[in-house]
């Protein structure tokens, strides 16, 4: 899976972020980020999903980034993957490939090699009020992990609830970035103050709330999700590189189902389930 190392790579690269004029790698006011996680995500899915790819092959998905669904409360979600009408007007139409330059996304040739043999899949427009098969909401929590918990929770909760309601038959996904790292540095000022963690303590509280306390729809299928996804990541956003973390003490293993490669399989499998043709 290539995803994880893009995003960490891309989130490395100090840009001004939010309204400030600081470069940041990450900004809780900017939605960089997220962007960043769903393409990535987007990306592996296309590589690792023969259904998803030949879907886009005949023209039949698009995608959404901060799209709005509608229904009982519209809900903008990070991500979706919409069923769309192949002679769809596809004129001024951004593709997934043209949003790697707009997104600043940082590829490797060997990336980029790969990005060139996928098959073209186009930018769905809200108004065109397509179907949505893949509903994902993307979540971050970077720093004061153990008071953020309430918000992430609930957050997570709603917007799975939102999406089930708008559409019964789509796949509602949750993916979530944990810090790892023992030291953040807030853009609360121009400096920023340094927040410090207790890991792995604090890491794998957020990860263990994930697992336990967001419902799957296999148990509850009105609010549960259908995947849920974690990535651990290291970012002190001081400029030093965002890695990736896989030490089982705060990240998940790949025996779990939290783990970015099960979350990217069992997606596949979901959409092969519903909506292969």
């Amino acid at each position: 899976m290539r995803g994880p190392q893009i995003l960490v790579d891309t989130m490395s690269i100090a840009t001004a972020r939010g309204s400030g004029t600081v470069p940041w790698q990450y900004h809780s006011r900017s939605d960089s980020h997220s962007k960043v996680a769903c393409w990535t995500l987007l990306f592996d899915l296309l590589l690792e999903c023969d259904a998803l790819r030949d879907a886009a092959v005949q023209g039949r998905i698009g995608f959404g980034i901060n799209y709005e669904m509608v229904g009982p409360i519209n809900k903008t979600l990070d991500l979706v993957i919409t069923l769309v009408d192949p002679e769809r007007d596809l004129s001024r139409v951004r593709s997934f490939a043209s949003l790697a330059k707009s997104y600043g996304i940082a590829m490797s040739a060997q990336d980029s090699a790969a990005l060139a043999t996928l098959p073209t899949l186009h930018e769905d427009r809200e108004h065109d009020a397509s179907e949505v098969a893949i509903a994902l909401e993307a979540k971050a929590c970077m720093t004061e992990h153990l008071k953020s918990l309430p918000r992430l929770h609930a957050e997570i909760l709603a917007t799975g609830y939102l999406a089930r309601q708008a559409q019964r038959q789509c796949i509602t996904v949750s993916y979530s970035l944990v810090n790892a790292a023992a030291e953040f540095r807030t853009p609360s000022s121009s400096t920023g103050k340094v927040n410090r963690h207790n890991q792995p303590t604090d890491a794998r509280r957020v990860v263990d709330m994930i697992e336990l306390a967001i419902p799957v729809a296999a148990k509850v299928q009105e609010i549960g999700y259908d995947v849920v996804g974690v990535s651990v990541i290291n970012c002190m956003n001081d400029g030093s590189p965002v890695t990736l973390v896989d030490d089982p003490a705060m990240a998940p293993t790949t025996k779990d189902r939290l783990h970015y490669t099960r979350m990217v399989r069992n997606i596949c499998s979901e959409f092969r389930a519903r909506f292969k043709r």
